[in-house]
């Protein structure tokens, strides 16, 4: 196939410019992605005992609800969550928000980092046993990692990291369509193509574009989806105008209740079990149950045969109270076309379907795609290094903007994975430093900042030679050490640590293969700095520097 130099030309220089600009924030919200695909289990893993309440039978939830509704009336006035499989509220059968005494003044538009949350469950003798914890949230703020990037602040009532990643999606897409023009002549010669040798920047482009092009399908529908969740506000508020009515603010109808207006747990569970056969009941939210007519029930479903429209499970709203059948047209098995079509681009994005293989699959494309960002950056950096060919002359000059490049990519790429599983690693001993902590979230919200910001300034310090291969050996002790604390917890128990069960030691068993493919990296990095000439960007002696060409 033949493409005019000219449109190849301008593709690579749209490529090439996109792609760093984009490419640090895309790194880290792939890179968090990857691990989001396993939020809860790491939620649950980092989750101390004393936060996980027993659970119980179907037939208790009656009694535990009408307990609740005696002892805590707050929670019927605010609402609250009943958990029957979900990994997401895996901490009690029952849950809700504690009432704060500021809460008129809160608008509810801040990220609530503390997690506060009132845990209730049944004892050995039916009895109602209640705890207040700020419950662990490690996938949670993961997840908001994924989403923002990591850019704190609020705008309206989303994240401001949201509305950015919507612009940097943008350039995203644009860099995918550059690089598939530059592509397409030489696509079937070069696709599996990875020339190993001296030259370095041969080998990071194949590279690149291997994992780029096997894995284009899924970044097209990740830009696209992000940049309609990013803005969807505004798409929505543009299609209401022109409609003269919203066409997601949807008026309910009116349903017809019961005669006597009765909550019945076990018999809205084989309600909606006979209605959805296909689909786990795995939790449900209930808000204005002492209103009937306005009472709403917003259960979660979860099916790995369907496409669900939420991150983890499909919802299907309705009122505990009526006589006629409940809606499921929300559900991808029930609804039609258009329906099934947005389902899908839901789920596109977010890997719900299909089970453990397709999160295994999605996580492997979250690392992989965080490593076609790492490697674009690396080849802008190769490809402007100034190298000695004659030895005869002074050793080169690197430009400030390459160098400038080079440590931020390095301080910027590692920091985030060395402060994402440091901050794992800390919260396993936070309760062994200080047995009083009362937020375990912070904890690892500051600790990921404050590692995070002194990756990037080090790594400034001292330059990308020197801190290439010291990030990647830290990185590694802090992967071995997750294992190695999991085993004290099993040895001494009596030290305060936890250990999350046989059911999740493959969090501990892949933190082991992940140190064991740094330590690689690592002798890799030594080596290349050892045998880099004077001068080079790679070199751990000091680099002179020339002005960054215009």
């Amino acid at each position: 196939m033949k493409i005019r130099a000219d449109l190849i030309k301008v593709s690579k220089n749209l490529h090439t410019w996109v792609g760093i600009t984009a490419g640090i924030f895309l790194f880290i919200c792939f890179f968090a992605g990857g691990l989001t695909m396993f939020q809860h289990d790491l939620s649950r893993w980092a989750a101390p005992p004393e936060q996980r309440l027993a659970p119980i039978k179907l037939n208790q939830y009656d009694d535990l609800v009408q307990q609740v509704r005696t002892q805590h009336p707050e929670a019927f006035a605010q609402g609250f969550e009943l958990n029957f499989a979900s990994k997401e509220l895996f901490n009690a059968p029952i849950q809700w928000e504690p009432v704060h005494a500021d809460e008129a003044h809160d608008d509810h538009h801040e990220i609530d980092i503390a997690q506060g949350r009132m845990l209730a469950t049944l004892d050995e003798q039916g009895q109602l046993l209640v705890a207040q914890e700020n419950v662990s949230k490690v996938g949670w703020l993961i997840e908001q990692l994924h989403e923002t990037a990591g850019v704190p602040g609020m705008l309206g009532h989303h994240t401001l990291g949201v509305y950015i990643m919507g612009i940097v999606s943008v350039l995203y897409f644009l860099a995918i369509m550059s690089r598939l023009i530059v592509l397409l002549p030489t696509l079937v010669k070069d696709f599996f193509a990875i020339r190993k040798g001296k030259n370095k920047k041969r080998f990071w482009l194949d590279t690149h574009n291997v994992v780029g092009i096997v894995s284009l399908p899924f970044h097209i529908i990740i830009a696209v989806t992000v940049i309609v969740f990013a803005f969807h506000d505004l798409l929505y508020g543009a299609m209401g105008t022109l409609a003269k009515q919203a066409p997601f603010d949807r008026t309910r109808a009116e349903v017809s209740l019961v005669a006597d207006p009765q909550l019945n747990i076990a018999q809205l569970y084989q309600k909606l079990s006979q209605t959805a056969p296909e689909y786990q009941i795995i939790g449900m939210r209930m808000n204005n149950l002492d209103t009937p007519q306005k009472a709403n029930v917003s259960a979660a479903l979860y099916s790995p045969d369907q496409m669900l429209r939420g991150d983890n499970f499909a919802i299907v709203n309705f009122n505990p109270y009526q006589s006629t059948p409940i809606d499921t047209a929300m559900l991808t098995s029930e609804s039609g076309a258009l329906d099934k079509l947005i389902n899908s681009m839901f789920a596109l994005h977010f890997g719900n379907f299909g089970g453990d293989p397709t999160r295994w699959m999605y996580f492997i494309l979250g690392i992989g795609g965080a490593f076609l960002f790492y490697s674009g950056n690396i080849l802008w950096v190769e490809t402007r290094l100034k190298k000695q060919k004659n030895p005869n002359l002074p050793q080169p000059q690197q430009r400030k903007d390459v160098m400038f490049m080079a440590n931020l990519t390095i301080g910027t790429c590692l920091g985030c994975v060395l402060a994402v599983f440091a901050s794992l690693l800390f919260l396993r001993w936070a309760y062994v430093i200080n047995p009083e902590l009362l937020s375990i979230n912070h904890l690892i919200m500051y600790s990921y900042y404050v590692l995070f910001v002194l990756s990037v300034v080090y790594a400034f310090v001292v330059g990308a030679a020197k801190a290439l291969p010291q990030f990647f050996l830290i990185i590694a002790l802090i992967l071995f050490a997750i294992p190695v604390t999991s085993m004290i917890a099993v040895l001494i128990p009596q030290l305060g640590l936890w250990h999350a069960g046989v059911d999740l030691i493959w969090i501990d068993v892949f933190a082991l293969i992940f140190a064991l493919a740094f330590c690689r990296f690592y002798q890799q990095a030594r080596s290349r700095a050892q045998v880099a000439p004077e001068g080079s960007i790679w070199s751990p002696i000091k680099l002179k520097q020339i002005p960054s060409e215009s």
